[in-house]
């Protein structure tokens, strides 16, 4: 019985106290650009390209969301394609709050994947900047 016990409290401790190191390895389709050179870099984008893009950003806005006023706004667009092709890290940054949040909004609901950079025949995130102007009369 003694045996028993000894080998039991052993075992114990021994489960106990072990530790594991995992390591944990980054997917190699989720690589940042910044390791790339940008000769090797094939950039990918928007099918249609940005100007189907803009297209479906006028298409989508909902003015009524918007507070009325006179004038030109202008809002800064910023945002990550990784590597399978969907939008992540979205800011907005501009002239009216209820114009940058519409078109968050906007960027959010796309559901058309986007074609993803590609450096050295592996997929690489990419980071996307583009300006919207509003005119209001």
């Amino acid at each position: 019985m003694k045996k028993i016990l000894a080998f039991i409290l052993c075992l114990g401790f021994g489960l106990a106290f072990a530790q594991t190191q995992e390591t944990k390895i980054q997917p190699a389709e989720d690589h940042p650009t910044e390791q790339y050179s940008p000769e090797d870099t094939k950039h990918g984008g928007y099918p249609g390209g940005m100007a189907a893009l803009q297209k479906d950003i006028a298409d989508r806005i909902q003015i009524d969301k918007i507070t009325p006023i006179k004038g030109r706004f202008f809002s800064k667009v910023k945002f990550t394609v990784n590597a399978k092709g969907k939008i992540e890290n979205i800011l907005v940054t501009g002239d009216l709050p209820d114009l940058n949040r519409e078109i968050e909004e906007i960027i959010k609901s796309l559901e058309t994947k986007w074609k993803p950079a590609e450096s050295n025949e592996v997929m690489v995130r990419s980071y996307y900047t583009f300006p919207v102007t509003l005119e209001f009369e």
